[in-house]
């Protein structure tokens, strides 16, 4: 029998956890976080989950389902005897003991690199393989150099130890542990230079940002990756991250499809149309489509929209500064501020975080990612940091001579647009002390919305700021003040962002061309907007319920 088990993005967006299980094989489509439920409990600053406890926490809320022989054995913490550990979580619904000869699964697949799709990977045993494309393995790495240190994580692991009082921390004697990663396109090449992450893809690829007492371990494959991929097919897809990836696996009960996160309206919207197209030969039997916007109707704000109502904004504020803000990892629409940067004569000026992203992404596609050391209109904004970790030294030092300081810019601000965000707000202090005066010039918000309380408090302490510095807001605009007039919420002006994902009939359509004989609703919170919009077309709707086997 096959069978497809959600333990995540069921009535959620994200946290997608997709087993799929035929005959022997057994493999997981992505391993992501539930930041939903994960907000229910961790604010990830202040409130976080213990990491001297291992697995301990997320398991006990069940932020990760408890699948015995799946995890790391070194994140079981030390309350009793391994065996003892897992007793506490048997009697739950959801348990499962997958160990068995070899491994709990045989591969994972990622979809793409954000967190709500690859965050919960750092939990898994290293031995399991990871097949993605090599723009989504750099980008997963990049971010895991460049993040906070932890005990773990999704590339490479810091193998954890048992203290005397029996919590957990790094065991500096082992070494990093890399996991078997599988590109499912080619194998990054050339030399290896430990001491330079940027001298080939491959040197990137195999070097860390922080050291050990021994050299790095590689993890030794289990049995033969190329078996996986001959019942494995992928797609490109377009998407706001670069990499993302479609699937099909091919099973005894037949094609078994899955859409990740895509969209039509970016600058890969071919790409995303190929992919329907292939799922038009294939004849899925079963297709887990995503359906983050189920419910926004008509055609979504494009790439090319937003560039034009953008550059417009940049074009108004001649000899001013500009303040661009975009997500993280969005270099799309960096790529599309470096557009608008050329047109008007500016130079855009990006975080050094964004540097070591983008120039990982330029060793993984160098078609599709530009070289910053040969571009004239980036560079990178010199700001003071009392302590740099290694990523960061490396590379500043790599572009030394293509960093711009808070002088420099209030000397002439209308030569640049700074890629800032309400974290970086504090840097624009340094500009306004150097000019004597409140800089002026226009922010020009080019992200999402507040899709909670949270996100809803930022915006308006990022209103706060532009206002201070006295500039022009673009993209957003207040909407309800206090008895003494301070805004209290602020809502997006439409126009000046483009969703990651496809609107509700894009996503009909999709489904209506590709033709499964079974459709599973995942990564929305209305999944039953599909049995209306599929009515009369003899594919079956199947409503998943979390850790629910569905036979196909």
């Amino acid at each position: 029998m096959t069978t497809i088990t959600l333990y995540g993005g069921v009535n959620e967006i994200g946290g997608c956890k997709i087993l799929v299980e035929d005959e022997k094989t057994r493999i997981f489509l992505d391993f992501g976080r539930a930041f939903g439920r994960y907000s229910d409990y961790f604010d990830g600053v202040f409130v976080r989950e213990r990491t001297a406890r291992g697995m301990l926490d997320v398991l006990s809320l069940g932020l990760i389902p408890p699948l015995e022989g799946l995890y790391r054995d070194d994140l079981i913490p030390a309350l009793g005897s391994p065996d003892s550990f897992w007793d506490h979580f048997r009697s739950r619904p959801d348990y499962r003991d997958l160990r068995r000869d070899g491994l709990a699964v045989d591969a994972l697949l990622l979809s793409h690199a954000h967190l709500d799709h690859t965050g919960d990977l750092l939990f898994v045993r290293p031995e399991v393989p990871i097949f993605s494309s090599r723009m989504t393995a750099f980008i997963a790495k990049a971010m895991q150099d460049t993040g906070r240190p932890s005990t773990s994580g999704v590339v490479y692991i810091n193998p954890q130890k048992q203290r005397e009082d029996g919590l957990l921390e790094g065991d500096r004697s082992k070494g990093h542990t890399w996991r078997q990663w599988v590109f499912v396109d080619d194998e990054p090449a050339g030399n290896v230079n430990p001491s330079d992450p940027f001298a080939s893809p491959r040197s990137f690829w195999l070097w860390r940002p922080t050291k050990s007492d021994k050299e790095a371990q590689e993890t030794k494959p289990h049995g033969d990756a190329s078996s996986v991929l001959q019942s494995v097919r992928c797609w490109p897809l377009d998407h706001s991250i670069f990499g993302a990836t479609g699937f099909a696996l091919e099973t005894s009960a037949g094609w078994i499809a899955y859409t990740g996160d895509l969209r039509f309206h970016g600058h890969r919207r071919d790409a995303s149309q190929r992919f329907v197209e292939a799922l038009q030969a294939l004849r899925p039997r079963v297709l887990l489509c995503e359906g983050t916007h189920v419910d926004a109707p008509g055609q979504p704000v494009t790439e090319e929209e937003v560039y034009k109502n953008c550059r417009d904004a940049v074009r108004k504020a001649e000899g001013k500064l500009v303040i661009a803000d975009f997500a993280p990892r969005n270099v799309e629409r960096l790529l599309t501020f470096l557009a608008i940067a050329r047109q008007t004569n500016r130079r855009l000026l990006i975080q050094p975080k964004d540097a070591y992203l983008l120039t990982a992404m330029h060793r993984a596609d160098p078609t599709s990612v530009p070289n910053l050391k040969e571009e004239p209109h980036l560079a990178l904004y010199d700001d003071p940091k009392g302590r740099k970790d290694e990523w960061e030294k490396v590379t500043r030092g790599f572009y030394s001579s293509q960093l711009v300081g808070p002088d420099e810019v209030q000397r002439h601000p209308g030569e640049y647009i700074l890629a800032f965000s309400l974290w970086d707000m504090p840097d624009l202090l340094d500009i306004e002390y150097l000019m004597g005066e409140t800089p002026g010039g226009v922010y020009v918000y080019s992200n999402s919305k507040a899709y909670d309380e949270e996100q809803k408090v930022d915006l308006v302490r990022l209103w706060n700021w532009i206002r201070h510095f006295g500039m022009e807001p673009v993209g957003l605009q207040p909407t309800a003040r206090n008895a003494a007039g301070r805004v209290t919420e602020v809502d997006v002006t439409p126009g000046y962002h483009a969703s990651g994902h496809a609107s509700g009939p894009e996503l009909l359509r999709l489904v209506k061309e590709a033709r499964p004989e079974i459709l599973i609703p995942i990564h929305t919170e209305n999944p039953t907007w599909w049995v209306e919009g599929l009515k009369g077309t003899g594919i079956r709707v199947e409503i998943p319920d979390l850790a629910r086997p569905i036979p196909v």
